[in-house]
């Protein structure tokens, strides 16, 4: 279940298989969301967020036990430090960590399977058709195994000595996401582009300045804050498709077409920020609230760094 409607356990002598992964994660932020599952039967929607995660989590039929979960804006480094050590351990079966969910394997996955050959294509049809589904004598070994995959993650991002944290909606309002880290800190709530600061953004590729960052903005809360901002489309001679037009927000609309890049030359900066601290005043959806609080805290780094951004097209 989400936020608030899903607290996590407390009690450490009391755990039980899938409660160690709430217990021990939330000591490194808390946990806006999360769902833990060991068969397709515990795949339920009031559990996620919305039905985009729903139907993803319902495709999978083989990877259990998993846990899913969003931490509430941990920083960079600890985010990172957490996926290693769940690659790094070694226990009764293989665990591993993707951007938002921690799952167990029979052995090391391999996610690249190119089809070179009818035969392949055959059997990827064959595996569309009739998902794969978990053993379930594997499925309980993994089960036993969670509590030592969770205290071995407790020890080795020392978190022996912290107390688990529950999740606050107090911190989804405008003022709980300013304060909720420095206006110069690192964390990590990646959106649907990459973002990088570079000197020139216009040389990305070329540039051994660029630094990658893994805060960002997200496609449906672009959406809403165009929605909010009262943006229209407009189509252009030399296109049949249609442009997203917000006069008052020149620098902003350009991150209006997720697949196109959007650059900001460093001179260009100020502008941009000074638009996007004015659209904070206008909007009042969650989506467009917390999207615009990213966005501000990349150009506020990028102003003090100097340098440009770009926003990576897909």
């Amino acid at each position: 279940m989400a936020g608030e409607n899903h607290p996590v356990p407390k009690g450490r002598s009391k755990l039980i298989g899938g409660q160690w992964f709430p217990y021990v994660l939330s000591k490194i932020a808390p946990l806006e969301w999360w769902s833990y599952e060991e068969s397709t039967s515990d795949v339920k929607r009031e559990n996620y967020l919305g039905d985009l995660r729903y139907k993803l989590a319902k495709s999978n039929t083989w990877q259990f036990p998993r846990f899913c979960f969003s931490l509430f804006r941990p920083s960079t480094q600890s985010f990172w430090d957490l996926v290693h050590a769940v690659t790094e351990y070694q226990g009764a079966v293989v665990w591993g960590a993707s951007r938002n969910c921690i799952g167990a394997w029979p052995a090391k996955p391999t996610f690249y399977a190119p089809i070179h050959s009818d035969q392949d294509a055959r059997r990827f049809e064959e595996t569309v058709r009739n998902p794969p589904k978990a053993d379930p004598v594997f499925v309980k070994r993994a089960v036993a195994d969670i509590p030592a995959l969770c205290a071995y993650l407790e020890k080795c991002l020392g978190l022996t000595g912290v107390a688990p944290a529950d999740f606050d909606p107090v911190w989804l309002t405008r003022e709980g996401l300013a304060q909720s880290r420095g206006e110069f800190e690192e964390l990590y709530e990646p959106g649907d582009q990459p973002v990088f600061l570079v000197p020139d953004p216009k040389k990305l590729s070329s540039s051994a300045d660029r630094r990658r960052l893994h805060v960002g903005v997200g496609m449906f809360q672009t959406a809403e804050i165009f929605k909010e901002l009262s943006a229209t489309s407009q189509t252009t001679n030399s296109s049949a498709d249609a442009d997203l037009v917000l006069a008052p927000f020149p620098f902003l609309c350009r991150l209006s077409d997720i697949a196109n890049s959007a650059v900001y030359e460093p001179d260009e900066i100020p502008s941009f920020l000074a638009e996007l601290l004015r659209a904070q005043q206008v909007v009042r959806e969650p989506a467009s609230i917390r999207g615009l609080d990213n966005l501000i805290r990349i150009a506020r780094l990028s102003q003090g760094q100097n340098v440009g951004i770009c926003f990576v097209g897909q």
